[in-house]
């Protein structure tokens, strides 16, 4: 691990925004001759942990003082220097920090005693001859220093003085010596045993300046030291910049970037270019840099990691660093993610063995260049792929977004998003969005993106800027801040440059090649080929963004792409954004906080999909939840799902059979993602195999259960999907695949090995490991002979294998190299063992980079299947939803039935008894009132009402019924039961809320803004096949203008577009007004009350009937207001009320007398009917002969869809003419 943070250094100047007193030293070999750089050097390379191990020894000077006498003899140190120019200095056995274990680069310095009784460590010297085995060996000649090397490996010493890199040797083992006047940091620069002290003019006045220094000064000089050495090297980072060489919060500021000097790129080390290259493109991202057995931090990130997760910082190669294992990598990963920072990964792309063997067969000088590093992937929440990463099974999106103006001052958009985990691509095309945005509100709420990825502009939209490179709008701002939630990241990207527009995402596309010279899929051909291309501005916005991330190529190359309608009006129950978030259907709209956002994705009680999501597979569930946002509109499609329900729950064993299939699969879908990206562990590789191996068992046992009993034969979609599932093809697939490589090492180890005979290079690598493991049986047999030691064997000793283990008496070769001792024993490479060392360590290098292709190879093998195996996991995931519906239909207690769907053209109908709310009734405590609900004409000349205009007490249950009719009619047409004795409906093509009073202050809209604007929506898209329930319209404004738009709504409603529909008002004028309107049906919601006592019973009954009353002072009193305010108010109120029926009988008393024969005025509603009958027989003699025979239609608006568009009008001649025979009554003899 790096070494300690300076504790001496106050926490406060650790943490503070000065980048200055944390650098390390530059380490310069120009200087190491001269004395004030050793001087420099050796502060340099003092932390807390040696100047630790210095006050414990001077604790314990006068036990240790005569502890090296006797003992072995330590030669001296070794200077030793290494090209690779790291300049780290760390307790990992190679300069490079990776592990790597060399032997050619093994030093015959050290000696590690493994016995319990003395763990010493000593500096190995050249054997002794054999004739004379007790005599003193000669120092060794002194050599350079390894500036950038294991200190464990430092060896011998020099004629010139101690080694000062000595201590890093001594820092494994005890400290030896000490003395009472400091001596003991002299003696940790001293490798010899000897205490005379050195003679040399340079190493005295060496040990003078050491030897004054004390543990407290030590770390002052030494943080002195960084500061004063740095001050100029990074003084550049103080005048942060990106690579146009704007400031922070100036405009057009591109965080991703930072401007590094010229004269900055000079002074940096190899290492500090590696690195700052790579850091420069991601300024804004925490970059994990691979370095041997960890992953580093340096600069800016060590202090976040520092500052948010405690990481101890120190200081390293010119930069302050903090690490973390390799091992524990994905955890750190993830605690960065959740605080909202991005993260790079940079791994090495080989190992220290593998760069010199490298450089041996390029011809290169040994050590000229780095270990290379590659930027691996960028990590987003929005982008993971890795399972380890993914917190949920749901889809995670990240969205492009681009506008365009429309001719008429109104906007397009274009839409493209992927979830990054399946490689799935959608596109979508949004043309003229009404001013509320509700087209692109609604895909928001579906989708809930994480990112949303947009150009960097003004927003300030012309008809010329219709390429979408010019920004949003401020309104298209306002739906994005409040339909997405608190977490949501926004990525802006220079237009053109760095967001595509169409014709760029043409050429990037050809030029990368991704598909490979196949044709381009389907959705983006014709999104190319669109007059208007904004989706493939957006497709080049989100790959522009993807391949930042490294990401691009592995998802674009599996051709996953897909149109997508945020409403899908032809074929689905259409739920808008309104709709989802007031009934809960995908989140609780009631918590929109920022740990709400958070959990979203996961399973929340109180939803509709939380209801019914049983699924025991994640791709399952993902597709129950795509099922959840578009219930179906067809009647034989929902048919078809109930008789699968229907015979599950007839069958609960054939049920709990497929749950015990279903439930042990893994993720496939996104395990055949992770597999074509070439970025699958083996055992998710393998989990993937056995999962498509388990599918086609379950697949063949239904078939073979349904064979087994005909009386009971399967649903129709049941068998569709059997004879759709791929059994044949994909059991030979998978017997191509398993008979590649072996599976007992690739369980066991996690590396796919191919069998013997399989795969040349394998197979040539293994014959000369097993020659080079015979040759070092033989060369063991061979020594136990030469030196007679029959009990001669093998020690492996960490990083340096194969050392022949001898007797400490045993005389060997002066050419023998003696690694490592204890007191009975010494180890020893012989030259030959040493050279099949290397050569066998070379071999098992090459054997890992064979086996690394062969698995990339097999990937790609298996990946040519991959649309076979996709359309096996299809058919799994659609059984594992139907199956989810039969579970949730089976909990929803009695009474449940099965609705009947109506399969005749016509205008709506739904007709609930006992029906109660799925969600509410299961926690209701003391059970849940049901009621009837019947609502529109189930034949089309029984004169029934489609409204009802509801009434009650405040917190007498109306809009839990309401909220509980539409989730009954979304259930019913998702394929599921119902919670009602008995249901009929004739299938709802769309389904529109306004539930609740709130604002959106992000947005900029006030409470009544929201309902008007919600409401325009409604009238603007509404048909005689919708449903639509209004809770309190008008509430936001005074009671007259409110109660005015109220009354103009409702008979909209009735008279003009003749929708089923419920209407909650507490306005008893209204009601009082319309109770009489032929297709409304006046309610009421029941209770009793205690006046007296100002107390209010709710009953939660549905009653025909007006209530006159909220009874609003009594549910105050229940709440806790003080009585005699209550009793204040119900005075008031009575005051009021009797004012009002004053002024009432006032006006009708100045009216003046008709005459008994004179003829009644027509009411005011009447004379509208009339005026609006004559505008749309305008509007219908405008159109042409084709719309006029559209709207012939009863479903189709008058003058047919785009004449109604374009005149913002919406109404239907079956619903208008109905209701002016309705309303106006027959002629009478008079009249005659």
């Amino acid at each position: 691990m790096p070494p300690a943070t300076p504790s001496g250094t106050p926490k406060a100047a650790r943490t503070q925004t000065s980048l200055f007193s944390f650098f390390a030293t530059p380490k310069k070999s120009a200087r190491k001759d001269s004395q004030d750089a050793l001087l420099d050097d050796a502060a340099s390379m003092i932390d807390d942990a040696m100047l630790d191990e210095v006050a414990q020894a001077e604790q314990t000077q006068a036990q240790n003082q005569n502890h090296t006498q006797g003992t072995k003899r330590k030669s001296q140190p070794v200077y030793r220097e290494d090209s690779e120019d790291e300049h780290s200095v760390d307790d990992g056995p190679d300069d490079d920090g990776d592990d790597d274990y060399a032997p050619d680069r093994a030093q015959p310095g050290r000696t590690i005693a493994d016995s319990d009784d003395d763990e010493v460590l000593t500096d190995a010297v050249p054997s002794p001859p054999a004739s004379d085995a007790e005599s003193e060996p000669p120092s060794p000649a002194p050599k350079r220093l390894r500036s950038g090397g294991s200190s464990a490996r430092l060896a011998s010493g020099s004629s010139d003085g101690p080694a000062l890199i000595g201590m890093l040797s001594n820092r494994r083992s005890k400290l030896t010596t000490a003395s009472s006047d400091g001596s003991a940091l002299i003696n940790m620069f001293s490798a010899g045993g000897s205490s005379a002290p050195p003679t040399s003019p340079s190493l005295a006045r060496t040990t003078t300046a050491l030897s004054s220094l004390s543990v407290a000064s030590a770390k002052q000089q030494r943080a002195a030291s960084f500061a004063k050495k740095n001050e100029q090297r990074y003084a550049w980072l103080e005048d942060v910049r990106d690579a146009q060489g704007v400031r922070p919060g100036e405009p057009g500021y591109d965080p991703r970037t930072l401007l590094v000097p010229r004269s900055a790129w000079q002074q940096f080390s190899p290492f500090e270019r590696q690195y700052w290259e790579i850091k420069s493109t991601h300024w804004d991202t925490v970059v994990f840099f691979k370095k041997g057995k960890f992953y580093e931090l340096y600069e800016n990130d060590a202090s976040i990691g520092h500052q948010e997760f405690d990481l101890k910082m120190t200081d390293r190669v010119n930069m302050r660093m903090a690490g973390v294992p390799e091992a524990s990598f994905d955890h750190w990963v993830a605690q960065f993610l959740a605080r909202g920072y991005k993260v790079a990964r940079v791994d090495q792309l080989e190992s220290k063995l593998a760069k010199d063997m490298r450089e041996r067969a390029s011809g290169a000088r040994k050590g000229d260049g780095l270990v290379a590093r590659e930027l691996t992937s960028v990590l987003t929440p929005a982008t993971l792929v890795d399972p380890a990463l993914l917190a949920h099974d749901l889809a995670t999106y990240c969205l492009a977004l681009v506008e365009a103006a429309t001719a008429d001052g109104g906007a397009s958009f274009g839409v493209a998003f992927v979830d990054a985990a399946t490689a799935q691509f959608h596109l979508a095309t949004i043309e003229d969005d009404d001013a509320d945005r509700s087209a692109l509100e609604t895909l928001l709420v579906q989708l809930n993106p994480r990112e949303v990825v947009h150009v960097r502009g003004s927003g300030d939209l012309c008809a010329a800027d219709a390429d979408g490179m010019a920004g949003l709008t401020p309104a298209t701002w306002r739906v994005l801040k409040s339909a997405c939630t608190a977490t949501t990241d926004f990525v802006a990207l220079a237009a053109r440059r760095e967001f595509w527009d169409a014709a760029s995402t043409r050429r990037e596309i050809e030029q990368a090649n991704y598909f490979e010279g196949a044709e381009w899929p389907p959705a983006l051909q014709r999104a190319a080929e669109s007059p208007q291309p904004l989706a493939l501005a957006a497709v080049g916005g989100l790959l522009s963004y993807l391949r930042s991330l490294r990401l691009d190529r592995g998802l674009a190359s599996l051709a996953n792409f897909a149109d997508y309608a945020p409403t899908q009006a032809a074929s689905s129950l259409v739920l808008d954004g309104p709709a989802l978030s007031s009934l809960d259907v995908l989140a609780v709209a009631a918590d929109r906080s920022a740990a709400a956002a958070a959990t979203q994705h996961q399973q929340q009680a109180g939803t509709l999909f939380a209801l019914v999501d049983h699924t025991r597979t994640a791709f399952g569930r993902r597709l129950l939840r795509r099922w959840t946002c578009y219930p179906l509109r067809d009647a034989a499609a929902i048919d078809a799902r109930l008789d699968v329900v229907d015979y599950l729950l007839a069958a609960p064993d054939a049920a709990d059979a497929l749950t015990d299939a279903l439930a042990p699969l893994p993720d496939i879908e996104r395990g055949l993602s992770r597999i074509h990206a070439g970025r699958c562990r083996v055992a998710d590789f393998l989990g993937v195999l056995e999962g498509l191996d388990a599918c086609t068992r379950m697949a063949a046992a239904l078939q073979r259960s349904a064979d087994e009993t005909p009386a009971q034969p399967l649903p129709a979609r049941i068998a569709a999907l059997l004879a759709a599932f791929p059994a044949a093809e994909l059991g030979e697939a998978l017997a191509d695949v398993h008979s590649a490589f072996d599976a007992t090492p690739a369980a066991a180890e996690g590396r796919l090995v191919p069998h013997a005979g399989g795969d040349a290079p394998f197979d040539e690598v293994c014959a000369q490991i097993s020659e080079l493991n015979a040759w070092l049986d033989a060369h063991l047999r061979e020594m136990r002979t030469q030196l007679k030691c029959p009990g001669a064997v093998y020690r492996h000793m960490g990083k340096e294998p194969y050392q022949l283990e001898l007797p400490a008496a045993t005389r060997v070769p002066s050419s023998f190299l003696r690694l490592s001792a204890t007191k009975a024993v010494a180890r020893y490479w012989s030259p030959e063992l040493r050279d099949t060392v290397q050569r066998r360590a070379e071999a098992l290098e090459t054997r890992s980079l064979v086996l690394d292709g062969f698995q990339t190879r097999l990937y790609a093998r298996f990946d040519r299947h991959y649309a076979l195996a996709m359309r096996a996991v299809s058919v799994v995931a659609e059984l594992d939803c139907l199956l989810a519906l039969a579970r949730a239909s089976a909990a929803l207690g009695a009474p449940s039935c099965r609705p009947t769907i109506l399969r005749d053209a016509g205008a709506g109908y739904v007709e609930f008894r006992d029906l109660r709310h799925p969600c509410v009734a299961p926690t209701a405590a003391g059970g849940f009132v049901a009621n009837d609900v019947v609502l529109g004409s189930r034949t089309q000349d029984d004169g029934a009402a489609s409204a009802i205009l509801l009434t009650g007490p405040n917190m007498g249950g109306k809009s839990t019924l309401l909220r509980q009719l539409c989730c009954a009619v979304v259930l019913a047409q998702l394929g599921c039961h119902v919670p009602a004795r008995s249901a009929v409906l004739r299938p709802v093509d769309r389904l529109f809320t306004r539930i609740g009073a709130r604002d959106s202050l992000v947005a900029g809209r006030s409470t009544f803004m929201v309902e008007m604007a919600e409401t325009a929506a409604i009238l603007r898209h509404a048909t005689p096949a919708s449903l639509v329930v209004l809770d309190e319209l008008g509430r936001g404004t005074s009671t007259h203008d409110g109660e005015a738009v109220a009354f103009a709504v409702l008979h909209a409603l009735c008279a003009r577009l003749g929708c089923l529909a419920i209407f909650s008002t507490h306005y008893g004028l209204l009601a009082d007004a319309m109770h009489a309107h032929p297709r409304l049906r006046p309610m009421s919601m029941a209770c009793s009350v205690d006046e007296a006592r100002h107390r209010v019973t709710f009953l939660y009954r549905l009653v025909d009937g007006i209530a006159h009353k909220s009874h609003g002072m009594n549910v105050a009193a229940m709440a806790g207001v003080p009585l005699p305010i209550v009793h204040r108010a119900a005075a008031v109120a009575e005051r009021f009320e009797a004012e009002v029926k004053g002024k009432k009988l006032l006006s009708q008393s100045e009216k003046p007398e008709q005459a008994p024969d004179a003829e009644p005025e027509p009411p005011l509603a009447a004379l509208s009917d009339f005026a609006n009958l004559l505008r749309m027989a305008s509007l219908q003699s405008a159109a042409n002969g084709d719309a006029a025979a559209e709207a012939a239609d009863s479903l189709a608006p008058v003058g047919g869809p785009q004449a109604a568009r374009r005149a913002n009008e919406n109404q239907y001649w079956r619903c208008i003419v109905d209701h002016l025979c309705r309303s106006v009554p027959p002629p009478t003899a008079a009249n005659n």
